[in-house]
């Protein structure tokens, strides 16, 4: 109600300046007598732009754009009506002292005061825009911190649409999200005052309404009489004008009004700046919602792994560890050739069992890295593999990664030990820096891997020796990938093996 009188009250000054001024202009038209032209310059031409500034004071009062800067409208009306009035009196008491004060003075200052009052009304319209644009932007910008904290993608469109109704004076504004599964443009917020306005939100799908048109252009689309339109959606609509702006691929933003021609530019580029905002959270939005649902899988995915190596450890291993406790028991009774088979076979059941804890080890998340050291790394792995005719070498020593310590050296020994085993026992092998990328390479002397089987080495069971159990180059790919990295296999420059394990950007 306060700002209904403000308005009334601006729209009253405003018009009574233009009647004030017209009443002069017209007993100026009326009471002198001049050719025609003159009066048409001199009076008639004023008196239209002193009516011009009436219609001001109504449209001040009709316009809802500027409800709020109503005031400075008057300012500027009154400022500009009172500068150049004082003006032109100057150059009149000029003209009074000097003896030459020209008998319509009075009808001039009133034509000066009526051009600067009309002008002042126009620079204080410009200067209410601006304003209004730049508090919007200001508004939206504030808004986009509370909008970032949403967790799901329609607590978002509820906070877009109610900041839309509070902020920015859009009171009928919705958001529509598209659904993949039924490929339709499903409402999930709207204002309260849209709720109470319509029945219910309607379900858009492929080419029935304005609505999907914006959606599928990816455009903004602004409707100044919705009624008129062949497209619209429901016939009977109660909206008069509409914006359409589309929010990506995510779905689009109706604005509406009852009036017909009620957006300005203004309107249409703040609106415009919301969607755009919009888009930026909703993507977020979604990206932390696919990241949760990774990390749900990657915890369920290591419960798995412990659970299938405390299998591994302790209902294997124990009753491993009876068997070879009785099999020496009863080497102790009897010599027999089918007791040795025996024991080769529990010494091949223990390697699986440690490779198969390897492996699953290999296959759990990392949660924490540190920087390590490539040659204390590899320095360490090699100590592990007890090769002592095999040569190593590390070029150059000074590479550095973001890694899982324990597991970096897991990974090292694997790969020397598929050297050694495929290399023989005096094998080089080189652990090098990859060239312009970031990583590092393992190679060998050895007869190396053909292009055939490179493919194959990294399944699980893949194996060329007869006592291999095909799974340590399997954890070695394991535990790259749960470090983020990838590994190929190639050749290297002396014809043998070359293990090539890439890492992310930032992490070397």
């Amino acid at each position: 109600m306060g700002a209904f009188r403000t308005e009334r009250r601006a729209a009253a000054v405003i018009g009574g300046i233009g009647l004030a001024l017209a009443l002069v202009h017209a007993l100026h038209v009326v009471g002198h007598d001049k050719p025609p032209l003159a009066t048409l310059v001199g009076g008639v031409f004023p008196l239209v732009l002193s009516l011009v500034i009436v219609y001001a004071g109504y449209w001040t009062a009709r316009s809802e754009s500027n409800r709020a800067y109503v005031d400075r409208l008057v300012q500027w009306t009154a400022l500009g009506g009172v500068g150049m009035g004082a003006l032109v009196g100057t150059i009149a008491i000029h003209q009074y002292l000097s003896g030459h004060l020209p008998e319509d003075a009075a009808f001039q200052l009133a034509t000066a005061a009526t051009g600067g009052a009309l002008g002042g009304f126009l620079i204080g319209v410009y200067d209410a825009r601006m304003r209004r644009r730049s508090d919007r932007i200001r508004s939206l910008q504030r808004a986009t911190g509370e909008f970032v904290v949403a967790e799901t993608k329609r607590d978002v469109c509820e906070q877009v649409v109610q900041f839309a109704a509070s902020e920015l004076d859009m009171p009928l504004t919705g958001a529509w999200l598209y659904d993949e599964t039924t490929d339709a443009l499903e409402p999930v917020a709207i204002t309260d005052e849209g709720r109470d306005t319509f029945d219910d939100s309607p379900t858009y799908e492929g080419g029935d309404s304005l609505t999907w048109d914006a959606f599928e252009s990816g455009d903004v689309r602004v409707y100044a009489d919705v009624r008129d339109h062949p497209n619209r959606y429901n016939p009977e609509t109660i909206v008069g004008s509409e914006i359409v702006v589309s929010l990506g691929s995510h779905g689009v933003l109706n604005i509406g009004s009852r009036e017909t021609d009620a957006f300005d530019d203004v309107d249409v580029s703040t609106a415009e700046l919301l969607a755009s905002a919009t888009s930026a959270v909703l993507d977020r939005t979604e990206r932390e919602a696919q990241l949760r649902a990774k990390r749900e899988a990657l915890e369920t995915q290591n419960e798995r792994l412990d659970e299938f190596a405390s299998i591994v450890s302790h209902d294997l291993r124990n009753p491993l560890t009876i068997a070879q406790g009785n099999l020496e028991l009863a080497a102790e009774e009897c010599n027999s050739n089918a007791l040795e088979e025996i024991e080769l076979a529990h010494r091949r059941m223990e390697t699986l069992i440690t490779d198969l804890l390897q492996l699953a080890r290999a296959g759990k998340t990392i949660d924490e890295t540190d920087r390590v050291s490539l040659q204390s790394a590899a320095t360490r792995a090699w100590q592990m593999v007890a090769a002592d005719e095999a040569t190593l070498a590390i070029e150059p020593s000074s590479v550095e990664l973001e890694a899982d310590e324990r597991r970096l050296n897991q990974l090292l020994e694997n790969v020397f030990r598929n050297a050694i085993d495929h290399g023989g026992p005096a094998v080089t092998v080189r652990v090098t820096a990859l060239e312009g990328e970031a990583g590092f390479a393992v190679e060998d002397d050895g007869p190396g891997i053909p292009p055939a089987d490179r493919d194959r080495v990294f399944d699980s069971g893949y194996t060329t020796r007869e006592n291999g159990t095909g799974l340590g180059l399997v954890t070695v790919q394991r535990i790259a990938e749960a470090h983020g990295w990838s590994v190929d296999v190639t050749d290297g420059e002396d014809g043998g093996a070359r293990f090539e394990i890439r890492t992310s950007p930032s992490a070397d």
